[in-house]
């Protein structure tokens, strides 16, 4: 049994280890650029940008909600978990639908199934990044 300077027992920090998130934030920002970089060298500008809009209109809300709901950890952090998930997600949900209300409103020319498209590419992209980090660590 590790004591700390205080004569405390170390073993009760928390030993579960937080989700990848930077991997997973990390991945979806790489692909929203990539995607844009084939969309112009396919479509041209007008479908890179929109690809690029329903990307960022993804990922900036998502990267916030991993910040938010994964700064807490522990058993006795529990309710501030709780609070932060629904916190973080309600806010995703609110930048969600501004990012796609500025986008309508603010962004012209526009392609909306680029848009759209750039939007689902990018959320698939964060699904995957997180099956793929959870099977490499678990073997499933």
């Amino acid at each position: 049994m590790a004591l700390d300077a205080v004569g405390k027992n170390k073993s009760t920090v928390s030993t579960i280890k937080a989700p990848p998130i930077r991997k997973i934030i990390a991945s979806q920002f790489a692909t929203a650029v990539l995607i844009a970089v084939v969309g112009y060298a396919v479509q041209g500008w007008v479908v890179a940008y929109s690809l690029l809009s329903g990307g960022l209109i993804c990922a900036i809300p998502n990267a916030y909600f991993s910040v938010k709901a994964f700064s807490y950890r522990g058993a006795r952090a529990a309710k501030k978990i709780v609070r932060a998930f629904y916190v973080g997600e309600g806010i995703k949900i609110l930048l969600t639908c501004a990012g796609f209300a500025l986008a309508f409103v603010f962004v012209e020319p526009l392609s909306t199934p680029a848009l759209f498209s750039g939007f689902i590419i990018v959320h698939l992209t964060g699904l995957t990044a997180l099956v793929l980090t959870h099977t490499d660590k678990h073997g499933i």
